[in-house]
């Protein structure tokens, strides 16, 4: 599989599938959107997708949302993957995460902790998704340490 950060005039295919798999998800402007996607013969094209993730900047911050894996490859390690190829982007301490409670282990695994106080406009943007229908909780990325003895997803 491969990752691909689209452009703004490439997200064509990416709002498709958000809009078939996430249809309340909406992608802006500012957003920077990758794919993983299974390798396609053809260069041109970036092959069918079978995740994707956007990273909204937040002033200095950022936001990781519309994690996405494709319900036909959940559950094979796709999302691990995804995370992975994505740690050198949102390694700096300053990304944040507004997990669906039950992918609150999973969110873990890559480094990122429940927190109770976090930056007023992270906070506030968090109060606002609250208010859906879904259990959200607010986690932020530990930075790795290279003097500690483990990585965080260890």
């Amino acid at each position: 599989m491969q990752l691909t950060w689209l452009a703004p005039d490439e997200r064509i295919e990416v709002k498709k599938f958000y809009r078939q798999h996430m249809p309340y998800a909406s992608l802006l402007q500012k957003e920077s959107v990758c794919v993983l996607s299974q390798t396609d013969t053809n260069a041109d094209s970036i092959g069918e997708i079978v995740a994707s993730a956007r990273i909204r900047p937040i002033g200095e911050l950022a936001i990781l949302t519309g994690m996405l894996v494709h319900p036909d490859f959940r559950g094979q390690g796709v999302g691990h993957q995804l995370m992975d190829e994505l740690e050198s982007v949102i390694c700096d301490g300053k990304t944040y995460i507004f997990a669906l409670a039950h992918l609150e282990g999973f969110y873990g695994q890559h480094g990122f902790t429940v927190i109770e106080d976090a930056p007023n406009d992270i906070a506030q943007l968090f109060l606002k998704y609250q208010g859906s229908d879904k259990e959200l909780v607010l986690m932020g990325l530990t930075p790795f340490n290279p003097d500690s003895e483990t990585a965080p997803n260890n």
